[in-house]
């Protein structure tokens, strides 16, 4: 992984997608693309003509401070780092001004969303967006982690469909650097025809032994089953396929790939 790409904004979490970020391109020496979104003006267009113009204006001004701020404070850090790095500001939704980004890229790292994102259908988070519609694979980091163990033990969910194949081979540079791999299949989940033995071929093929391991919900969901065989195994991440059906529909009516984004508790490494 030598082309690495993190989100910059204005939400507390920006620290802990930094730390991954860099703990990643460090590992492999490769380039960090700093992707900072700005807010657009039209945001803060005046919708109340008694006033609201001075007023919103005012708030303009505010938040681009905050990320000229942002940009100063992290580019200090850059320089002490012993990384290659650039950045580059742009206005518009993070989401698809990150998947522009990611045509030639290795790996993005944003933020798991808060908890009480399913209820907003119209607005989904960036991790959502992004694991759908970018070209790259999505390191999505929990709240509060600092920092992203690259060597650490490792947690595939396989159930054998063209999503978690995905992620196999787009985990692979790191899945050939963990401690550990495991593949975990969910007896209830597993409804296509590559069964877990076929990946763990695959893998040792590019030098990874791993464990196969075939696991029952035991009234748990497939989300549950998953985090409860990956913090018993103390991986550094989940690897998963992301929303095998439509990302709406899993909003609506639930799915494995949003039980696991919300709340998090550990890094997941997402493909479509």
């Amino acid at each position: 992984m030598k082309s690495i790409i993190i989100h910059i904004g204005l939400d507390p979490e920006v620290e802990t997608r930094y730390q991954a970020a860099v703990d990643v391109v460090q590992a492999f020496q490769g380039h960090l693309t700093c992707v900072q979104t700005a807010t657009p003006v039209d945001a803060y267009m005046p919708v109340d003509p008694f006033g609201g113009a001075a007023f919103m204006a005012d708030s303009y001004e505010r938040a681009k401070q905050a990320e000229e701020e942002t940009r100063v404070r992290l580019e200090e850090r850059l320089r002490t780092e012993g990384i290659s790095w650039d950045w580059h500001c742009h206005a518009g939704a993070p989401a698809r001004l990150l998947a522009n980004h990611s045509w030639l890229s290795d790996l993005i790292v944003v933020s798991a969303p808060p908890a009480n994102w399913a209820a907003r259908l119209g607005t989904p988070p960036v991790a959502a967006d992004v694991a759908v519609n970018a070209h790259a694979p999505v390191l999505v980091m929990p709240e509060g982690q600092i920092g992203f163990d690259v060597d650490g033990p490792a947690v595939v969910a396989w159930n054998g469909s063209p999503e978690s194949c995905q992620a196999v081979r787009a985990a692979l540079p790191l899945l050939q650097r963990a401690s550990a791999v495991t593949l975990v299949a969910v007896e209830e989940s597993n409804r296509y025809d590559f069964p877990p033995l076929q990946a763990a071929t695959f893998l040792s093929r590019h030098g990874v032994a791993s464990e196969v391991v075939e696991v029952g919900t035991r009234g748990r969901s497939i989300a549950e089953t998953l985090r409860d065989a990956a913090q018993d195994r103390k991986a550094a991440c989940l690897v998963m396929g992301a929303y095998g059906h439509s990302r709406w529909q899993e909003s609506l009516l639930g799915g494995v790939t949003r039980d696991m984004l919300i709340g998090t508790p550990l890094p997941l490494l997402l493909a479509h």
